[in-house]
C-alpha cells in the first residue's frame, strides 16, 4: 500500500524503506556493524523500538493499535501552566525527536526533557520567557538545540511573530539571554526548525528565509537571509526567458508557506540539504560550509499531485477535470526525499474529499518531474463553504523515514497508518485537543492537556505471541525462552519439583500446547485445594528465568542444571533483554492460565509481600541491571571494582578461569543491589587513599551517576506498570510494601543514599566553585534524594489503611518527615530553590515550600500552592505557620479566595484574636462584634486590652445590621463590663502600689476581687466611698453562682465598714453626732443621698449581732446601743 510502482524509468521500493540504499549509504553500512546505531538499523523493520527510556501506562489498546503514556512524568511546572492558563491563551507543545519538548502558553515558554537520561528521576524542566509581542506566541517559532556532550543541556532560540530573536546558549541560565532583530521587514515569522550543524532556519509566513546560526565562543547569533545561487551562469535562463516572455521569478513572491523540513546530515559531509513547500511550489535547497546557499531547483509539485490525483481516483487526465480542487497540506522528509499531505475534490462527480500521501524522489539526479507514488488513504470527508478552513489545520508526521508508519492528525483527530496493508485508523485523542506532536524512537508522541505526552503504534509483539498465536511468526529474540527440547519438556512435567513442573508448563504454553499446560497446571494447583504453594513456587519460577544462565554460552556448561533457559545470546546485554521478555512471557502465560488473578502473598526479607510486588521487582532488577550494564563501559574502572567485592562476600561464588566477573555478577540479576554497597565501600578506600582532591570528587560524583541512573530506571518501571502488578485485595489486608530500592538496615538502599547523600554534601560541595559543576552535583543530590523519598511514600502508601500498624505507621511517617527535611535544606541552602520547590510540591514539605515563598516574597506561588495543594490541608499548615512565625499581616492579606477557609481556621480558640479584623475585612460586623465580645470577657491579663476588645465591639455592633436582635442585648453586657472596668480603675493608687500593680498595665479583677481591694485593709483609707463602691459591685455577682455566697459577701462588706470604727461613746459627743461619724452609717447616708432604697439597702439588726466577723465587738453594750440607735433615728427620717 506504501510502496506503489509508478510508470517511472526505474522502479523504486517504498520511500520509508532503506532498502533502495543510495551508494554512499551502501559504502558507509560496514562500519557499522557493531556500533549502536548499525545494530537499530539492522532490526528496523522486526523490532519495536527500546523503550527502556520511558514509562509506557496502557491508555487504551485494539487489535490495529496500542495508546500508551510516553516519556518522563510530566513536571510541575508544565501541569501548573496547563491548570492555570485561561482559556484566551494559546497553549501550543513541540515534541523533538532529541528527547526535549517545549510548551509555549503566551510568553511563557517551558523547555523540559521528556526522555531519561543520567537525572531521570528529577526532570529537567525551565521557564523561560519570550520576546515581547503584540502576537500570540507559537511552539512552531521555537528551536530548542540540544548539547552535543550534555544530554541534560541545551541552547535554545526563540523567535518573535515581529522577528525579535532571542538566544539563550544554555537554557539553564535565563539571564544569559541575548536579542537581535531578524529584519524581517513586516514579514512575520511561521516557523523556525533545527539545521545543525549551521543553526536555525527561520522561515515567513510568505516563504522568506532566513538562517540564524550561534558564534562560536560567543553569547550571540548571525542573520543570514537565503537567496538563490548568484554565481557566474546562475539564473541565465531567467533572464533569457524574462526577455523574451517577460518576467519570471525562481521564487514564489509572497506565498504562504505550508512547510519546511530539513534533510538528512550525512556525517562525513559539510553540506545539508532542506526543502521548502510554499503554495503550490516546492523547492529544494543546499546549505553547505563555509555558509553557502543554493537554490537547486522549484517545482510546482500541486500540478504533479493533481496528475496522479486525476488518475488515481477518477482514472482521467486532471485537464480533463476542471472542477478538481486540491490542497497541499503538509510535508515530512523521508528515507530518499519527501511525502506530501494531498486532499482533492471533485466537484463535477460529488462533494466527496480524498486524502493521499504523495512521495517525491529528491535523490536522483535533476528536477523531477513527475511524482514518485500517489498512496490513497483511506479515509474522506465531505466538503463544504467552511471546509477549507478546517483542512489547513491537517498535519502529517512521519515518525520514522525509515519505517511504513505515518499520522495525519488536527487538534481533534488522528489517522494512524501502521503501514501495508493496514486500513487508515481514526482515533479520537486521549485528554481532549491535540496541542502539539513529534516523534521519537521511530514513534509518533502526541501531547494533550490531560494526558501529557503519549504514543500511538502497533501492539507490542511480546503480548501477542503467548497470548494469542505463541507459535506463529515470532523473532529469534522471541525464541530465546524456548531453548527445550520436547524431551526435556517431557522430563520437566514428570518431575516432583513443583517450579520444574510449572516450567513446563510455561514452555508448552510458549509453543502453543495449551492443553498440555492446562493440564500440568490442574495437577499442580487444584480448583478445590486453597494453598500458598502457587505463589512460591510462581516466584520461584521467575527468579529462575531471571537468574538464567544463558543457553548456548559453552563457558556455563557446567554450571547449568538443565537445558533450558531464558536466552542464548552471548553478549551480557542482549542475555538481560532476553531475560525481561521472558519475564513478560511469565506474566502473559500467569493471566492466559488464570493464575495471576489467585496471586496472594509470599515471605521475602522476613517479612510478608504481595507476589505481584516480588515479581515487578524482579523486572526491575533487571531494568536496574540493564541501565548497570550500559553504563559500564564509561565507568569500567569503579563498576569492576565493586563487582569484584560483591563476589567476594557471596560464599557460594567461585570465579571460573572461562568466566570474568562480569558474566557471574550480571547473570545472578536478583541480587544486583548489592552492588550499592560495594560502591559505596570502594568509595570509602578512595576517600582514605592518598589520592587528589579531584580524584576523589570524580569518583564520588561518578558513582553519583550510577545510582541516579540505575536505581531510576527501576522506579520508572514500577511506576509505568503499576496497574498490571496492583492487588485485588481490600486495602487493610495488604502486607507492607517496603520496595528493595528502599531497605533498611546497615547495607539497606535507604541508609544507604542516605549515606551517599551526606557524603557529597560533606566531601564535594565544599570543593566545587565553578557554577557548571555546583548545578551537576546539586541535580545529583535531587535525585538522591527523589530515590529515598519516593521509597518512603510506597511504604507509607501500603500502611495507610492497615489499622493494626498505625503505630508503625506514625513512626515511619515521623521519620520520613525527618528525611525530608534533611534532604531538601542543603538544596535551599545551596540557592538550588526550582531543584528544593520539585521536591517539596512533589513530597508534600509545606514547610520548605513556604519558606521558599518567603524567600523570594512570591505573593503568587503562594496563592498557586493553595489552589494546588488544597485538597491536602496546605492552607491551615499556612495559617499555622504564619501564626507561630508572628506574621499576621501576611495571614490576613492572603486572597479573596481564602477567605472562607481562613474565616474557619481563626474561630479556633487560640487563635481568635485575629477572626474579628478577618471579620472585618469581609464586612462581617456582626461576627466581628461577637467575636470580640467573646474575647474580651475571655480576657484577664490586660485590663486595657480588654476595655479596648468591649470598645471594638461595641462600634462593630452598631456598624452592623440594625434589625440583629442580638446585638442590643449585647450592648448592654458591653455596657456592664465597662461599668466594671470603671470600677477597676478607680481603685485608690495606694492600693494598686501595694499589689506591686501598674495602673496602665493591670490584670482583669473579678467583682469579688475589686470587692475585697476596696474593703480590706490594704485600703487604708478606705472611706464611705469605697464601701458604697463595694456595695454597688455586688450587682455583678451572679446569684447563682454557686462558688460565691452572696448574702454572706454583702454581709462581709458591712462588717469590715462597721470594724473600721470604734463604737466608743464619748460623753462630750453627741449620740448622734457620734453615730453619723461612722464610716457604717456615713456609707448608708451617702446611698440615700444617691437616691438609693434604704431599708432595703442596710442590713437587719439580726444580721448584724449574728455576725460573727464582728467577733467580741457585736455583744458590747456601747456597740449594740449605738447601732440601734442609728436605726431608729434612721427609721424616724423615712
Amino acid at each position: 500500500m506504501f510502496s506503489p510502482r509508478t510508470p517511472a524509468t526505474r522502479a523504486r521500493s517504498s520511500p520509508y524503506t532503506s532498502t533502495g540504499m543510495t551508494p554512499r549509504s551502501q559504502n558507509k553500512r560496514g562500519s557499522n556493524l557493531f556500533t549502536p546505531k548499525g545494530r537499530q538499523s539492522s532490526f528496523t523493520q522486526k523490532s519495536q523500538p527500546n523503550r527502556s527510556l520511558h514509562t509506557s501506562q496502557l491508555i487504551q489498546e485494539s487489535e490495529g493499535y496500542r495508546i500508551e503514556g510516553f516519556g518522563t512524568p510530566l513536571p510541575v511546572l508544565i501541569t501548573e501552566a496547563l491548570t492555570l492558563a485561561d482559556k484566551h491563551t494559546e497553549i501550543t507543545v513541540k515534541i523533538d525527536p532529541s528527547g526535549w519538548a517545549w510548551l509555549v502558553g503566551g510568553r511563557k515558554l517551558f523547555v523540559w526533557r521528556y526522555k531519561g537520561g543520567h537525572n531521570a528521576r528529577t526532570v529537567f524542566c525551565k521557564e523561560l520567557t519570550l520576546p515581547p509581542s503584540d502576537l500570540a506566541h507559537n511552539a512552531e517559532r521555537v528551536c530548542v538545540i540540544p548539547s552535543v556532550s550534555d544530554r541534560q543541556s541545551a541552547s535554545c532560540i526563540a523567535v518573535s511573530p515581529e522577528g525579535i530573536v532571542r538566544y539563550w546558549p544554555n537554557i539553564a541560565y535565563e539571564g544569559s539571554s541575548t536579542e537581535i532583530s531578524a529584519e524581517l521587514r513586516g514579514d512575520e515569522c511561521a516557523s523556525v526548525v533545527n539545521f545543525e550543524p549551521f543553526g536555525c532556519l527561520l522561515a515567513t509566513t510568505t516563504s522568506s528565509l532566513v538562517l540564524l546560526s550561534p558564534v562560536s565562543g560567543q553569547n550571540t547569533l548571525t542573520c543570514h537571509p537565503l537567496k538563490g545561487s548568484q554565481g557566474m551562469f546562475s539564473g541565465i535562463g531567467r533572464r533569457m526567458s524574462s526577455f523574451i516572455f517577460g518576467a519570471s521569478t525562481l521564487q514564489p513572491s509572497g506565498a504562504p508557506l505550508q512547510a519546511i523540513v530539513c534533510g538528512r546530515c550525512e556525517e562525513e559531509e559539510d553540506e545539508r540539504p532542506f526543502y521548502v513547500l510554499s503554495g503550490t511550489q516546492f523547492q529544494k535547497w543546499n546549505i553547505s560550509h563555509p555558509l553557502t546557499e543554493k537554490l537547486f531547483y522549484q517545482i510546482d509539485v500541486e500540478r504533479m499531485f493533481r496528475e496522479f490525483l486525476s488518475k488515481k481516483v477518477w482514472n482521467q487526465d486532471s485537464r480533463q477535470l476542471p472542477q478538481l480542487k486540491t490542497w497541499l497540506l503538509d510535508m515530512q522528509s523521508t528515507q530518499q526525499g519527501v511525502v506530501f499531505l494531498g486532499a482533492g475534490v471533485n466537484m463535477d462527480v460529488d462533494l466527496t474529499v480524498h486524502f493521499g500521501l504523495a512521495f517525491l524522489d529528491t535523490d536522483i539526479n535533476g528536477t523531477p518531474s513527475e511524482l514518485e507514488s500517489l498512496m490513497i488513504l483511506d479515509y474522506q470527508d465531505v466538503y463544504s463553504e467552511d471546509f477549507e478552513y478546517s483542512l489547513q489545520k491537517y498535519r502529517l508526521l512521519l515518525a520514522d523515514p525509515n519505517t511504513t508508519t505515518a499520522y495525519v492528525y488536527n487538534r481533534e483527530h488522528i489517522l494512524f497508518i501502521p503501514g501495508p496493508p493496514s486500513d487508515v485508523i481514526n482515533l479520537q485523542p486521549p485528554g481532549g485537543h491535540i496541542l502539539g506532536a513529534g516523534s521519537s524512537d521511530g514513534v509518533g508522541v502526541f501531547f494533550s492537556a490531560s494526558t501529557g505526552l503519549f504514543s500511538i503504534n502497533t501492539p507490542q509483539r511480546q503480548e501477542v505471541s503467548i497470548m494469542e498465536e505463541p507459535s506463529q511468526d515470532m523473532t529469534t529474540a522471541d525464541m530465546s525462552v524456548l531453548t527445550a527440547s520436547h524431551a526435556k519438556i517431557q522430563e520437566l512435567s514428570m518431575s516432583e519439583d513443583r517450579t520444574a513442573r510449572l516450567k513446563s508448563a510455561f514452555i508448552a504454553t510458549m509453543r502453543g500446547n495449551i492443553a498440555a499446560a492446562q493440564s500440568t497446571i490442574d495437577d499442580l494447583f487444584p480448583v478445590d485445594e486453597v494453598t500458598t504453594d502457587l505463589d512460591h513456587t510462581v516466584v520461584s519460577l521467575d527468579r529462575d528465568l531471571v537468574d538464567d544462565y544463558p543457553a548456548s554460552d559453552p563457558r556455563w556448561a557446567e554450571s547449568r542444571q538443565d537445558s533450558t533457559s531464558s536466552t542464548t545470546s552471548f553478549i551480557i546485554i542482549n542475555q538481560l533483554n532476553d531475560k525481561l521478555r521472558a519475564h513478560e512471557y511469565v506474566i502473559n502465560f500467569l493471566r492466559k492460565m488464570n493464575l495471576w488473578g489467585k496471586l496472594k502473598q509470599v515471605t521475602i526479607r522476613d517479612g510478608r509481600m504481595l507476589t505481584r510486588h516480588v515479581m515487578c521487582e524482579h523486572a526491575e532488577k533487571l531494568q536496574a541491571a540493564i541501565a548497570l550494564r550500559q553504563l559500564h563501559g564509561e565507568f569500567s574502572g569503579i563498576v569492576d571494582a565493586a563487582i569484584k567485592k560483591v563476589l567476594e562476600r557471596r560464599m557460594d561464588v567461585t570465579v571460573s578461569h572461562n568466566l570474568t566477573p562480569q558474566d557471574i555478577f550480571y547473570r545472578e540479576v536478583s541480587r544486583i543491589q548489592e552492588i550499592v554497597g560495594s560502591l559505596l565501600e570502594y568509595q570509602e578506600e578512595v576517600l582514605l587513599a592518598d589520592v587528589t582532591p579531584t580524584e576523589i570528587l570524580n569518583v564520588i560524583m561518578s558513582i553519583n551517576t550510577i545510582l541516579e541512573e540505575m536505581l531510576p530506571k527501576a522506579l520508572q518501571y514500577r511506576q509505568s506498570r503499576a496497574s498490571l502488578y496492583e492487588s485485588d485485595a481490600p486495602e487493610g489486608e495488604v502486607p507492607e510494601y517496603v520496595p528493595w530500592t528502599s531497605t533498611g538496615g546497615d547495607h539497606g538502599i535507604r541508609t544507604l543514599l542516605l549515606k551517599q547523600f551526606n557524603k557529597t554534601v560533606e566531601e564535594v560541595i565544599p570543593e566545587v566553585h565553578d557554577s557548571e559543576g555546583l548545578e551537576k552535583t546539586y541535580r545529583q543530590l535531587a535525585s538522591l534524594a527523589d530515590l529515598v523519598l519516593d521509597g518512603y511514600v510506597s511504604q507509607l502508601d501500603s500502611l495507610k489503611e492497615n489499622s493494626s500498624r498505625q503505630q508503625h505507621y506514625s513512626e515511619l511517617q515521623r521519620r520520613f518527615e525527618q528525611d525530608r527535611q534533611l534532604l531538601i535544606t542543603p538544596l535551599m541552602e545551596g540557592k538550588q530553590l526550582e531543584l528544593a520547590a520539585s521536591l517539596a510540591e512533589k513530597y508534600y514539605d509545606f514547610e520548605i515550600l513556604i519558606q521558599l515563598c518567603e524567600l523570594s516574597d512570591n505573593t503568587e506561588r503562594i496563592e498557586k500552592y493553595l489552589r494546588q495543594f488544597s485538597d491536602r490541608g496546605f492552607a491551615n499548615y499556612l495559617y499555622t505557620w504564619y501564626m507561630k512565625e508572628g506574621k499576621r499581616g501576611k495571614l490576613l492579606a492572603l486572597p479573596v479566595s481564602q477567605q472562607r477557609e481562613l474565616g474557619k481556621f481563626l474561630q479556633k480558640e487560640d487563635i481568635k484574636t485575629l477572626s474579628w479584623l478577618h471579620n472585618i475585612q469581609t464586612d462581617n460586623y456582626a461576627k466581628a462584634h461577637t467575636t470580640l465580645l467573646e474575647l474580651a470577657k475571655m480576657e484577664q491579663a490586660s485590663l486595657s486590652k480588654k476595655k479596648t476588645l468591649l470598645s471594638l465591639s461595641k462600634l462593630a455592633g452598631v456598624a452592623a445590621d440594625p434589625d440583629n436582635g442580638d446585638i442590643d442585648s449585647n450592648i448592654l453586657d458591653i455596657n456592664e463590663e465597662q461599668e466594671l472596668i470603671a470600677h477597676q480603675q478607680q481603685l485608690p493608687t495606694l492600693v494598686i502600689e501595694n499589689l506591686r500593680m501598674e495602673p496602665d498595665n493591670m490584670a482583669v479583677l473579678s467583682p469579688v476581687q475589686l470587692i475585697e481591694l476596696y474593703i480590706s485593709g490594704t485600703n487604708i483609707d478606705a472611706t464611705e466611698y469605697d464601701f458604697k463602691k463595694a456595695l454597688d459591685l455586688l450587682q455583678y455577682i451572679d446569684k447563682t453562682d454557686p462558688t460565691v455566697e452572696y448574702e454572706s459577701l454583702r454581709m462581709h462588706i458591712w462588717a469590715q465598714s462597721i470594724l473600721r470604727d470604734s463604737w466608743q461613746q464619748d460623753e462630750a459627743v453627741d449620740v448622734m453626732e457620734a453615730i453619723m461619724n461612722t464610716v457604717f452609717f456615713k456609707t448608708v447616708d451617702l446611698a440615700y443621698k444617691e437616691g438609693v432604697d434604704v431599708k432595703t439597702f442596710m442590713p437587719g439588726l439580726k444580721s448584724i449581732f449574728d455576725c460573727d466577723e464582728l467577733g467580741d465587738l457585736k455583744d458590747e453594750a456601747n456597740f449594740r446601743y449605738l447601732i440601734q440607735a442609728g436605726y431608729e433615728h434612721i427609721g424616724q427620717v423615712l
